[in-house]
């Protein structure tokens, strides 16, 4: 028989806490050994600047973002970037507040159920 997938008992959040991105809003199911992070995210994703845009318009830009979505209730925003070619707009963002949530690039996937 299959065991069933279950809600984490709050002992296996805490064993991936630290290489997780958990928020207010996931929830960590388990089957068996494998674990899982569901999130409910708000995405800045992406973000289409015209040629020219310097510094300083992409920070006040995604700035006034910022602050349109807190203001909306928005606890948190994801978003992605190129992990090359873009050191400047890295260095804008994380002058933001912005983290880094993976240690590595990574390719992203879209499944529509």
């Amino acid at each position: 028989m299959i065991s069933p997938i279950r809600r984490a008992t709050e002992e296996e959040v805490k064993q991936i806490a630290e290489s997780s991105d958990l928020t207010p809003a996931s929830t960590v199911w388990v089957w068996d050994s494998d674990k899982a992070v569901i999130r409910t995210a708000v995405e800045v994703d992406p973000v289409h600047f015209a040629e020219g845009s310097g510094k300083q318009r992409k920070a006040l830009f995604f700035w006034g973002l910022m602050n349109m979505l807190r203001a909306s209730g928005v606890p948190e925003i994801y978003f992605n970037i190129d992990a090359e070619g873009t050191e400047d707009y890295q260095a804008v963002l994380e002058k933001l507040g912005a983290q880094k949530t993976t240690a590595k690039p990574q390719f992203r996937y879209k499944i529509n159920l």
